[in-house]
This record gives C-alpha cells, sequence and structure tokens, in this order.
C-alpha cells in the first residue's frame, strides 16, 4: 500500500487522519446476492484489514440488499460501500443512492458487477469506481488504496454561521453563492447554511479540497456535483441552475474535464 500524503493548509482545517489515530473505527459495509462471491470479497477486504491496522477497518456482509438499508436506517451510512448491482428486488444503484442520502454524499461506493450497461449511471452518483466481474484481489486493493487515500485527504472547514460553528465535510458542499452580504452554503443534504464569511475568504479555505472553482463574483462551485455544462450555465446535481458570464465559459468547460480527467485516472484527490 502507498504511503498517504498530508495535505497542508494555512487555514482551520482538520484532515480525517485524526479521527483514524483516535481509533474511530471505518465502516464497510459489502452487498452481493451471490454467497460465494460475497465470501470472497469478505475475504479479500479482511486481507486488506490485516495489512492495514491503521486504518481500522470493520466489515459487514449483506447478502440481501433490503438488510443493508435496514440496518444503514437505524445506525447510518458506512463509510465505503461495495455493491453489487444486478440483485433480486432492488439494482445497487438504487442502494447507493439511499446510502448517499443517508451520508450526504460522503460515503465512497464501489461498484461490482458483470455488465458494464449500468456505468454512466454509476459514475453519475461518482462511485469510486466500477469493477467488472471476475476481478482481481490487486485490482480491488488498487482500488481500496486510491478510496483510502482520497478519505485520508478530506477536509473540514468550521465556519461560522451566525452564533453557531459549524464543522463542514467540504466534501459535501455543493457551492456557494452570495446573497444580500452573506454567503449561502448549499450542501448534498438539502441544507443551507447562512455565513458573513466573505467568498474570497472561503475560496482561501476551500483551496485545500481540489475541484472548487469560482464562477463570477457570486459562486463557489464543486465542480463533482455540476449534473451538466450547458452553454451558458451549469446545471447542480440539486437542479440548481447556476449562469456562467460569458468571459469564463471557455476557461470552465476546459477546468471541467480537466478535473475529470484527473479525477478518473486518481490523479485528484479529495
Amino acid at each position: 500500500m502507498k504511503k498517504f500524503r498530508n495535505l497542508q493548509t494555512g487555514f482551520p482545517v482538520m484532515s480525517e487522519n485524526r479521527f483514524r489515530a483516535e481509533g474511530v473505527v471505518m465502516n464497510i459495509y459489502i452487498c452481493d446476492d451471490q454467497e460465494g462471491e460475497l465470501k470472497q470479497l469478505q475475504q479479500i477486504v479482511l486481507e486488506y484489514a490485516a495489512e492495514n491496522p491503521e486504518l481500522c477497518i470493520a466489515a459487514q456482509c449483506f447478502v440481501r440488499p433490503f438488510d443493508l438499508l435496514n440496518v444503514i436506517n437505524r445506525n447510518g451510512a458506512p463509510d465505503i460501500a461495495l455493491l453489487d448491482i444486478c440483485m433480486p428486488g432492488i439494482l445497487g444503484t438504487e442502494v447507493a443512492k439511499e446510502i448517499l442520502n443517508k451520508s450526504e454524499g460522503s460515503t465512497d461506493i464501489i461498484f461490482l458487477t458483470t455488465s458494464s450497461d449500468f456505468a454512466v449511471e454509476a459514475f453519475s452518483l461518482h462511485a469510486s469506481d466500477y469493477l467488472m466481474k471476475p476481478y482481481t484481489k490487486q485490482r480491488l486493493n488498487d482500488t481500496l488504496d486510491r478510496v483510502m487515500e482520497k478519505r485520508r485527504s478530506r477536509l473540514y472547514a468550521p465556519i461560522l454561521c451566525g452564533t453557531e460553528i459549524h464543522r463542514i465535510d467540504l466534501y459535501t458542499v455543493l457551492y456557494a453563492e452570495v446573497i444580500n452580504h452573506n454567503v449561502e452554503l448549499h450542501l448534498k443534504s438539502g441544507k443551507c447554511l447562512k455565513t458573513r464569511t466573505t467568498l474570497t475568504e472561503l475560496k482561501k479555505r476551500f483551496d485545500a479540497f481540489s475541484g472548487f472553482v469560482p464562477v463570477g463574483a457570486s459562486y463557489l462551485v464543486n465542480l463533482r456535483c455540476v449534473q451538466s455544462l450547458r452553454q451558458t450555465a451549469l446545471e447542480m446535481t440539486d437542479g440548481a441552475i447556476i449562469p456562467v458570464p460569458r468571459r469564463l465559459r471557455g476557461e470552465l468547460k476546459k477546468q471541467y474535464f480537466e478535473f475529470y480527467k484527473k479525477e478518473a485516472t486518481g490523479q485528484c484527490f479529495i
């Protein structure tokens, strides 16, 4: 396993490294309706956990996807979910949507399937990987390494909202918008937080998190949450439409495609 890098910033952000160092468990849920394949997958994950004890991995397996959803409703979403796609009663992509809704988008999803038919939908959910069966142990380990590095680099920022300080996982921010001298932070959960912090200051804090770009003087956008790039605007995954000034359209389009090229090749980490 490659060594993880630590992001250094001059701003008060906190890495997930600290929580793992304090022994907080990283939960991995595994779901496959084929018991033989589920056991094989479980064994690979357990061996990976044994080789990387500092990650404090706990794996839980489900042969029925509705059992997994019941556990999530009771106990919350996992850090990572490994999901078969073609399962009886519900597709793995639908299970992923439920998990992401519960975790406010912070769970890393890895799909494992015999079909390439769902690849487009899978990556529209920002899946960390889409593994075709049969896959090798090394292939899955490489994916886990990449996901672990991304999670280790995940950053949090304290944001003053009125009289309260909110600890924000930057991954869950869709975009920030200036309205009436306030900045509104729109989150994947649908929540909106208002802060007196300026957009310039937020940009400085978010610079440690790859994928945030300014759009004009009023918006700061998380490129991971752009559903479509229109001729004159961005459509976000929550349906919001963000206008793009004419002078920025060419550069923004270039930034958008370069970002996804890097993310697809594992060069762009949170």
